[in-house]
This record gives C-alpha cells, structure tokens and sequence, in this order.
C-alpha cells in the first residue's frame, strides 16, 4: 500500500513538471504580472514593485544615447528592465545566473536588475556590489539588439568574446571607459580594433571563424 502510494505521487509529480516548467519560462520571457508598476522613457520601459522616482529618465535617455551608437541600433526596439528589489525573486527569475549584477533573459529579452540606486545613477547587487546604470543598461540593451540581428540559435554559438564584447564596446562607448571585469573590456578591444582599425562590420566580425 505505502508503494502504491508512493508511486502514484511520483507519478503525479512527473506529470506536472511540464506545466511548472512552461509556467516558469513564461514567467521569465514575461515577469510582468510580478511587477505592478511601470513607468515609460523612451524605449525604455521599467518595471518595479514599488514608485521609481523621475530621475530614472536621464538614465534612460543616456543608455539611448549610447545605444544609438550602434550599427544595430533601432530605435523602435523597446527595452523593458525589472527593477526586482527583492533577494527571494531576483534568485527565483535567475537561478544559478542569482550573482550577476544584471542579466538578460534571451528568452524575450527581458532586462533583469536588482535594485536602482537613482542617487549614484547605480545598478546595487544584493551582496553589495554596485555599477554604472547607463553602462550596465546600455550593455544588456545591446544583447537584445544583437539577438534581433543574427537569432538566438546563431547567439548561442557565439565565443565568449564576440557575445560579451561588443555590447561592452558599446556600453563603455568604444572603449573609453569601462568598469566591466577584465575580460569584458578585453572582449570589447577586440571588438574596437576590428571595427575601427579593420574597418569591418558587425555582422562581418560575427561571421568570422568558428562560432
């Protein structure tokens, strides 16, 4: 009898691990139901659980201006950032990626921050680590615009640096300044000497070498 029992739960726990699996990756490529309220600037669409002041506004509109450095940039692409504030979520949404001081969902795109320090225009982890907004903004933005261009399969087979580097290169606008880890802001020389120097292309750099 105890057997049985415990079959028939295992076996209903099989059965919903797919509706919980797809529940959860639509939770990721739309977080939205979780944040109440939102504010517009620009292409930028933030969403939090609690009022964002007014001065959001000039960080967005500084990411923008980087942004349309790009060769990529499209300024009808929408960017929406999560601002999630609470530590229990931001390692719900993020799972093993729960240290990284933004991310980017690459499925829809969805730009996840900890929390916003407007004060010192900061991006706060929870463990106490701090970046730049318009930097970091800037850099997950790109990701976005990069996966519109060559699709999140050829995405997935980018080395490393061609991934990391040229929103880098973009964000730290050309490599002028950068507070990225080492291996970003050398990702991002690689990029700058190619497009400055080889006067190449983005999309002749993506197609160079192996992916």
């Amino acid at each position: 009898m105890k057997k049985r029992k415990l079959l028939r739960v295992a076996a209903a726990s099989g059965s919903a691990l797919p509706t919980f699996t797809a529940v959860y990756l639509l939770l990721l490529a739309h977080p939205e139901p979780m944040f109440p309220l939102s504010v517009t600037y620009g292409n930028f669409t933030f969403y939090s659980r609690t009022p964002l002041p007014p001065q959001v506004a000039s960080i967005a509109a500084e990411a923008g201006k980087r942004l349309a450095t790009s060769e990529l940039g499209v300024p009808a692409v929408a960017q929406r950032v999560f601002v999630v504030e609470k530590p229990w979520l931001w390692t719900l949404l993020n799972g093993p990626f729960r240290g990284a001081i933004a991310r980017n969902v690459e499925l829809g795109n969805a730009i996840l921050i900890p929390t916003l320090d407007i004060e010192h225009r900061a991006i706060r982890h929870f463990d106490g680590r701090t970046a730049g907004a318009v930097s970091v903004l800037t850099h997950e933005s790109v990701h976005t615009l990069v996966q519109r261009r060559i699709g999140l399969l050829r995405l997935w087979r980018l080395p490393w640096w061609k991934k990391e580097g040229y929103p880098e290169y973009i964000a730290s606008q050309r490599c002028a300044q950068s507070e990225a880890p080492a291996r970003y802001q050398e990702a991002a020389r690689k990029w700058k000497k190619l497009l400055e120097t080889d006067h190449m292309t983005f999309d002749q750099v993506i197609s160079i070498g192996p992916e």
